[in-house]
C-alpha cells in the first residue's frame, strides 16, 4: 500500500493544504528505503509536479509545479515483504519494461530517480484523536507512463525494428515472376 502525504504551508496563516485531486505530471526525485519514529520500515519515493508544463496543463501542473509529494510503500503486513506488483507499477510506469532486471535497492533508485511518470492523486480525511486531516493519496496503481515525454526519454527509448527502418517499395513487373 503506497500513501502519498503532500502539505503546502500557508504563509498567511500557516495552514496545510493538500494538492488537489487530478492527474499530474511529475518527476521522481528520489527513492529509498525509510523507516517511520516506531520502526516501521518502507520505501520513500519522493516526486515533484513538473515545472514545464504550465502551459500544457494549467489547471495542475501550472497551478502546483515544483511542489513535492512523498509516496509510502509499505510492507505487507503477512509477509514482512514489500509487494513486488508494488514496485513493478512504479518501475513500469517509469518507462522499464516488466522483467527489467534490478539488482538491489540503489539500482531501483538509479533506475526510477529523474525519471517522469503521471500519477492519479485523491484526497481523502482521516480522523485521529477527534482531528481530521486531509490527506492527499496515490496508490501504486495510479502511476501511468508521462504523457508528455522529454526530448531526452524519447532518444532513449528503444523503437521496434519494423519502426526504426523504413520499408523499402519493391517494383515488380510481370517479366520478373517465373509463372
Amino acid at each position: 500500500m503506497a500513501l502519498f502525504v503532500t502539505q503546502r504551508v500557508d504563509k498567511k496563516n500557516n495552514d496545510f493544504e493538500p494538492l488537489p485531486e487530478g492527474y499530474y505530471e511529475m518527476t521522481i526525485d528520489s527513492t529509498g528505503p525509510d523507516a517511520t519514529k516506531g520502526g516501521t520500515e518502507y520505501i520513500k519515493v519522493a516526486l515533484r509536479v513538473r515545472k514545464d508544463l504550465d502551459q500544457a496543463l494549467p489547471e495542475t501542473n501550472g497551478k502546483y509545479h515544483n511542489r513535492l509529494v512523498f509516496a509510502s510503500v509499505w510492507r505487507r503486513k503477512a509477509t514482512g515483504q514489500y509487494d513486488e506488483g508494488d514496485l513493478s507499477s512504479i518501475t513500469q510506469a517509469a518507462g522499464y519494461a516488466p522483467g527489467t532486471p534490478i539488482e538491489d535497492w540503489n539500482d531501483w533508485s538509479q533506475k526510477l530517480e529523474g525519471k517522469n511518470v503521471r500519477v492519479k492523486v485523491s484526497v481523502s480525511e482521516d480522523t485521529y484523536q477527534g482531528k481530521t486531516t486531509k490527506r492527499t493519496q496515490v496508490w501504486p496503481s495510479d502511476f501511468e507512463p508521462t504523457q508528455f515525454p522529454t526530448q531526452a526519454q524519447m532518444q532513449s527509448q528503444p523503437q521496434p525494428f519494423a519502426q526504426s527502418q523504413p520499408q523499402a517499395q519493391a517494383q515488380v513487373n510481370d517479366n520478373d515472376l517465373p509463372f
